[in-house]
């Protein structure tokens, strides 16, 4: 999840500076956004209650992402929400939790010991495709932890859609450079051009016209 935070704020700020807006969200045509709001109350109910109701809520909430990314397909970036979500639903399925790497973890700077909850356990010669798990580090000051290849992949498509929606234009907005007639003799150096609009700024207030 904070992956996915980092990437998205990195993803406002590039929108941001190359002529996107914040309110511009508020024209997008995403559909069916109630499956993920019924998603995240799956996942939430499966994690107060635990034992049967996690592994319930987790294929719950899986349906309702694949309803909702299936209906947006054509929007950029969902596309790969869509692979990263199926990649971590593979490896949770087949392994029962999401396997965490205790070298991604020793490489990210934190202990095995952060591994405490039902939705994940440590990798082991058991594991089936462990290269799916949590084996990427993330070596953020105070803030260390391992992620998967499907986070990796669902930040990434997160922040592309955000930076879409935003119409970010891949572009930072400059001044287009100067036509030849726009520009006139410096009075100071004659060698030098200068914009006509500069010198109409810089000219004495007793040369404007009465």
């Amino acid at each position: 999840m904070l992956l996915v935070l980092l990437v998205m704020v990195l993803g406002a700020l590039a929108a941001l500076a190359t002529g996107g807006r914040f309110g511009r969200l508020a024209d997008n045509s995403l559909a069916g956004v109630h499956w993920l709001a019924a998603a995240a109350i799956g996942q939430l109910l499966g994690s107060l209650f635990g034992g049967t109701a996690y592994p319930v809520g987790l294929i719950g909430s899986a349906v309702c992402i694949a309803v909702f990314l299936r209906l947006n397909l054509k929007h950029p970036g969902v596309g790969l929400l869509a692979l990263g979500f199926f990649a971590n639903a593979v490896v949770v399925a087949l392994n029962g939790a999401m396997p965490v790497s205790p070298a991604a973890l020793a490489r990210a700077g934190i202990g095995t010991s952060v591994v405490t909850d039902a939705r994940h356990e440590l990798s082991d010669a058991a594991t089936r495709l462990p290269w799916l798990g949590d084996v990427v580090p993330v070596a953020l000051p105070g803030l260390g932890q391992a992620v998967s290849a499907g986070d990796v992949l669902i930040a990434a498509g997160a922040g592309l859609l955000l930076y879409a929606g935003m119409g970010g234009s891949g572009r930072i907005p400059t001044d287009g450079a100067p036509m030849w007639d726009d520009l006139e003799p410096s009075p100071v150096h004659p060698a030098l051009q200068v914009l006509r609009t500069r010198l109409e700024a810089e000219a004495p207030a007793d040369d404007a016209p009465e």
